[in-house]
This record gives structure tokens, C-alpha cells and sequence, in this order.
């Protein structure tokens, strides 16, 4: 009797992950903030363990951030830009991730430390290639990729923890 409670507590289990209803120790938290200067419009919502935020910028970009922090940790910055900057070498998208990420650390002293993962990013640039994964830390990756388009084109940086 207890083998067959054991196993179809495990079986419920099982089923509870599977239907994406698994408890998640942690939601994520916004990263920015309504009012902060160069954002135009802000928007932040959470699902569980996932969200997504976005802020439009004065600079024109809107930057979409998703967050999924359930079994592992992934932020996904996506910088859209209108235009078609298919003819621009991978060099210069890798080197754009680092410079957005300066200017986001710039938006106020709370944002300061994501300065680091400029430099991080800066120091990795000669070794990264576009679409691969890179172990900047033993289990922490990071990822620059594009999308792109005639009408808009979208630089994406992702970052992830096993």
C-alpha cells in the first residue's frame, strides 16, 4: 500500500511538472522602473515564474526583457530597433550588446551593476561568436544573437545560470 501511494504521489508529481504547474521558489522581480530617465513608456507583468518587461527608449530602441526563474535563471534582452541592418557584421552586434548594456547602467545608481556585465561582455567580445553560447563563469552563459527583418531588426543578448 505505501509503494502504490508512493508511486502515485510520484506520478502526480510528475504530471504537475509536465503541465507547467510545478511550484517555482521564485518569481521574477522587475529589473527597471516607471519614471526613470531616457524611458518614455514602461510596462512590467509576471506569470509565475516568467516575465516580461518592456521599456521604450528616447533613443527609439524598445527593450523587451523576458525572465524565467523556475529551474534555472534566463534573461532575455531583446533590442529592437526599426530599419534593416542585415548588411552590419556580427562584430558590430557584439560590441552593441556591451554599449547597451552601459547605457541601461547609466539610467540610475540602482542600475550601476549592470556595468559589470558590460565589462564581462566587453573582455569576451574577441572569443564570442553570434547564436553560441558562452561560459563567462562556471555555469553562467551568455548569448548574443539577431533577428532581423527589412522593417526592424533585433539584437538579442540572453543570459543564463544552470
Amino acid at each position: 500500500m505505501k509503494i502504490r501511494l508512493l508511486g502515485l504521489g510520484l506520478l502526480g508529481l510528475l504530471f504537475a511538472q509536465c503541465n507547467g504547474t510545478a511550484k517555482c521558489k521564485y518569481k521574477p522581480e522587475p529589473i527597471f522602473e516607471q519614471g526613470l530617465p531616457h524611458v518614455l513608456q514602461y510596462n512590467f507583468e509576471r506569470d509565475g515564474a516568467q516575465s516580461l518587461e518592456s521599456l521604450l527608449l528616447d533613443s527609439g530602441v524598445l527593450l523587451e526583457i523576458g525572465q524565467d526563474v523556475c529551474t534555472s535563471t534566463r534573461q532575455e534582452y531583446r533590442f529592437i530597433v526599426k530599419g534593416d541592418y542585415a548588411s552590419f557584421p556580427d562584430s558590430m552586434w557584439i560590441k552593441e550588446a556591451s554599449r547597451q548594456m552601459v547605457f541601461l547602467s547609466a539610467l540610475s545608481p540602482k542600475h550601476a551593476a549592470l556595468k559589470a556585465w558590460a565589462d564581462v561582455l566587453e573582455a569576451a567580445r574577441p572569443q564570442m561568436k553570434m547564436g553560441e553560447d558562452f561560459e563567462v563563469q562556471s555555469g553562467i552563459k551568455v548569448r548574443i544573437d539577431k533577428v532581423l527583418s527589412p522593417e526592424q531588426s533585433t539584437l538579442v543578448l540572453l543570459f543564463s545560470q544552470e
